[in-house]
């Protein structure tokens, strides 16, 4: 077996998903199988985008339960990074004052300001576009032709969700490569775990 997600398309809408292994693993297998094995992967966004990627004839279930596990991951990171930039900021906003109010102006406290200055502009430049929520089910659809196999260029991104080259490059990117690095690693450690379930019924038998 070169790729363990090949077994997925041998799967079929009717095959039952079981949380538990049964069945023969070993050898030739089965439908029931390759569905007890993949009831082993913990559930997540990775073993349900590999089901979407590699199984046959996603239902429309399975594309929006992936589509709105995607939507939840980013508007988490988005928050995370929101609150990140606003901490940041305070904690400059509260050492400037301090400096001003006891009127420290050594090289040490200047430079500490500076220090969360930076700090602050770091976490504001980390912070992803605002209405990311308006674009986000072209940039989910982007991301996930990725995993297909699409290869499109930064213009051909662009026309997909509707914006400009330059917008696309400029805002919208960084996220797409955020969102890609995050699918792909889910998906690859649901993989890895699938083929390890596999492997581990051939060597018990069970």
């Amino acid at each position: 077996m070169t790729d363990v997600r090949e077994l997925l398309a041998r799967l079929n809408p009717t095959t039952i998903r079981m949380d538990v292994g049964t069945g023969a693993v070993a050898g030739s297998l089965t439908n029931i199988d390759i569905a007890a094995a993949l009831g082993m992967v913990p559930g997540g966004i990775g073993r349900d985008l590999m089901e979407l990627l590699h199984g046959p004839n996603p239902s429309r279930n399975q594309i929006v339960k992936v589509l709105e596990a995607i939507t939840r991951l980013a508007m988490e990171e988005r928050n995370r990074r929101s609150k990140g930039y606003f901490d940041a900021r305070t904690i400059w906003g509260i050492a400037e004052c301090m400096a001003k109010f006891h009127r420290e102006r050594d090289e040490a406290s200047r430079r500490n300001l500076e220090v969360l200055k930076a700090r602050a502009a770091v976490a504001r430049d980390q912070l992803f576009p605002e209405r990311l929520e308006e674009r986000f089910p072209q940039i989910a659809a982007v991301a996930i032709g990725f995993m297909k196999g699409e290869r499109l260029s930064n213009r051909e991104r662009a026309a997909a969700m509707g914006v400009s080259e330059s917008a696309y490059r400029q805002v919208w990117a960084s996220v797409v490569d955020w969102l890609l690095t995050q699918l792909i690693e889910a998906e690859q450690s649901a993989a890895r775990c699938l083929l390890q379930v596999v492997r581990s019924g051939a060597r018990d038998g069970l």
